[in-house]
C-alpha cells in the first residue's frame, strides 16, 4: 500500500482506508498460505521531527493449514497498529510503502495453535495406533540398551 506524502504540504494527517495487497513472495516464508479481503482503515501522521506514525486497524482472513489434519482453515484477525516510520524510508517520489508494516502485524496474528472446530473432537487412536504429543515423547531412545547390559555382564 503505497501512501502519497504530498498531501502533508497542508495538513499533518492523511486518512487511509481500502484494500491491501500482500506480494505472494512476502508469504513464502510463514505458514500462511493465502490472504482474503485484508483491509486497513487508519491515519498516517507527520511527527515534529519529520517521522511519521501510522495508526488503525488492520482486518481480513488468513488461509492457514490445520495443525491436525493439514486442511485450509481460515482464520479471521483483526489488528491494531502503531509504528513509528522514520523518514528515511520516503523515496524520491515522495511516497512511502506501508506494505511491510501491515505485513509484520498480520504475521503477529497467526495463531499458534490452528485447529478447524470441525476437527476438535477428531479421534486420534485406532486399532494399534494413537497419536502422541510432544509431551509424551521419550528424550532416551536407546534401541541398543539390551545388548549393552549383555557385554557389561562378561
Amino acid at each position: 500500500m503505497i501512501i502519497n506524502l504530498f498531501d502533508f504540504i497542508t495538513k499533518n494527517k492523511i486518512d487511509i482506508e481500502g484494500e491491501v495487497v500482500i506480494p505472494s513472495q512476502m508469504l513464502e516464508n510463514s505458514s500462511i498460505r493465502r490472504l482474503n479481503k485484508i483491509s486497513f482503515d487508519g491515519s498516517l501522521e507527520k511527527l515534529v521531527d519529520g517521522s511519521f506514525t501510522l495508526l488503525g486497524k488492520i482486518t481480513g482472513t488468513m488461509i492457514i493449514p490445520d495443525d491436525i489434519t493439514l486442511e485450509d482453515y481460515e482464520y479471521n484477525f483483526t489488528s491494531e497498529i502503531e509504528e513509528k516510520i522514520d523518514e528515511t524510508r520516503i523515496n524520491l517520489q515522495k511516497t512511502l510503502d506501508i506494505t511491510e508494516d501491515l505485513w509484520q502485524n498480520i504475521l503477529v496474528e497467526v495463531p499458534l495453535q490452528a485447529i478447524n472446530d470441525k476437527n476438535k473432537n477428531i479421534r486420534l487412536e485406532g486399532e494399534g495406533w494413537r497419536l502422541i504429543s510432544e509431551d509424551e515423547v521419550t528424550t532416551s531412545n536407546k534401541p541398543l540398551s539390551s545388548l549393552e547390559d549383555l557385554l557389561r555382564k562378561e
